[in-house]
């Protein structure tokens, strides 16, 4: 998935490679790029369940990681509402940043966590010769991947959105742009789909984000159609924009772990199904993506729907 080099490339910040010294966590400087992070995300972890103790099974990755006490994840620091850390606390805050430290507690009883700084061409090594755990990092499940390594989820489907200016009105779905100027980045994705979906919408194209962006707040075009990922990115960035649509197309996201091992990938779904369950994946979207995106959240995929997961 390269949605995650795109959103930090315009969070522009220059954390890759950091060592974070939050915490009393004395191991962290021993991965290098790795932040400790046990913070709950305004409480959103309260109700996130603990395992039972005849679910962490002898010999098991889940036991070694309870015995390590933290969980280490492949993940990244400067993604804007996904895993991003807050440079007044230390604190690795964002959707996948929070639903590491739910998988924490629910093995440890505690959320506590390693982060390690993970790049898309690192993730599969750092998971093959055991450098982390798993890997909550916008990694998108394909069965080419699925060759090198073992998919739980999906956890959440990403995919093209709509950004517009605060207060634009009468588009809320693709098919509501048909009759309007849309600006999308040349070459991407969202070309084809506005044709397909919107086929009297009028396309204007720049060659990168910021320039769309730019464009949509000069009215070049009355919406703005790029992958989720990187609007909610934009609009934390900046309060003039909005996004007002779920994804229209589907990106689904899985939890990265060590090939083959099917004991730990049976584990962290029935975790992922019981925190969908009780609302702690629902309150986990709302403190952060959520906070940018409108409306409720959105229904998670079903676990094991798409090829490779």
């Amino acid at each position: 998935m390269v949605s995650i080099k795109r959103v930090a490339a315009v969070a522009a910040v220059a954390m890759a490679g950091l060592t974070a010294c939050a915490g009393t966590d004395s191991a962290s400087s021993a991965v290098p790029g790795a932040a400790p992070s046990e913070g709950g995300g305004s409480g959103v972890l309260a109700k996130a369940p603990v395992a039972a103790a005849a679910d962490i099974l002898p010999g098991s990755t889940m036991e070694k990681i309870k015995q390590r006490g933290e969980l280490i994840v492949g993940g990244s620091l400067d993604a804007p509402l996904l895993s991003q850390q807050n440079p007044a606390t230390g604190e690795v805050e964002g959707f996948d940043a929070d639903l590491g430290k739910a998988l924490a507690k629910y093995i440890i009883g505690q959320p506590k966590v390693k982060i390690v700084n993970a790049a898309s061409e690192t993730r599969e090594a750092l998971l093959s010769n055991g450098t982390v755990d798993v890997v909550f990092q916008t990694y998108t499940i394909t069965p080419e991947r699925a060759e090198q390594v073992s998919f739980a989820g999906p956890y959440y489907s990403s995919g093209l959105s709509i950004a517009v200016k605060k207060g634009t009105t009468g588009i809320s779905s693709p098919q509501d742009l048909n009759g309007k100027t849309v600006i999308a980045g040349a070459n991407t994705p969202a070309i084809p789909e506005i044709k397909k979906l919107a086929p009297q919408a009028k396309i204007i194209t720049f060659g990168g984000d910021p320039e769309c962006v730019q464009a949509l707040k000069q009215d070049r075009g009355v919406a703005y159609v790029q992958d989720e990922t990187l609007l909610v990115a934009d609009a934390k960035k900046d309060p003039e924009l909005q996004v007002v649509t779920k994804p229209f197309t589907q990106d689904p996201y899985g939890i990265g772990l060590k090939h083959a091992d099917d004991q730990f990938k049976s584990f962290v779904n029935d975790w992922l199904k019981k925190i969908q369950a009780n609302g702690v994946w629902q309150d986990i979207w709302k403190n952060s993506l959520g906070t940018v995106v409108q409306g409720e959240a959105p229904t998670p995929p079903e676990i094991g729907s798409v090829p490779g997961s």
